[in-house]
């Protein structure tokens, strides 16, 4: 675990940021993850998803939280002390963020396990990481070549 500190909302987003970008890039399985706290958890998230590699997740509730790991693989959590005002809740977040994998059927808030996880999620979710990844490639190349033209 590594400490990046308190700053601004955009600096610390950006050391967070760049921080699990650079794991991503080193290590395609990377299992990095940050977490980062502003007001409402938006502003972060906004400034931690301009790196590439960055899933920042701006969560409200635990719920969300586990599915936000484990369908959309965030490798950043974004909370709102002003939104998550319960301390405990925060906590629970946390712990949901750090034990659920990317797909693989999350819980409800109740334990249950999530009513429409099927096989279809699971097959769709095995490929979206390479579409995310190919969406990502396509982003920096179009931003490259916008500042080539420049």
């Amino acid at each position: 675990m590594k400490d990046l500190g308190v700053d601004t909302y955009f600096d610390a987003a950006n050391k967070v940021g760049k921080e699990i970008s650079l794991a991503s890039s080193n290590n395609n399985n990377s299992n990095d993850r940050g977490i980062l706290v502003c007001g409402t958890g938006m502003g972060v998230g906004i400034m931690a998803n301009k790196h590439p590699n960055v899933r920042a997740a701006t969560v409200e509730n635990v719920t969300a939280t586990r599915f936000a790991r484990a369908v959309n693989d965030a490798n950043v959590l974004c909370l709102g002390q002003l939104v998550t005002t319960d301390k405990s809740q925060a906590f629970e977040m946390l712990e949901a963020f750090l034990s659920q994998e990317f797909n693989v059927r999350p819980n409800l808030k109740n334990g249950e396990p999530a009513p429409w996880w099927n096989e279809d999620v699971e097959k769709f979710l095995s490929t979206s990481k390479q579409g995310i990844e190919r969406v990502e490639r396509e982003v920096i190349e179009s931003n490259n070549n916008d500042e080539r033209r420049k």
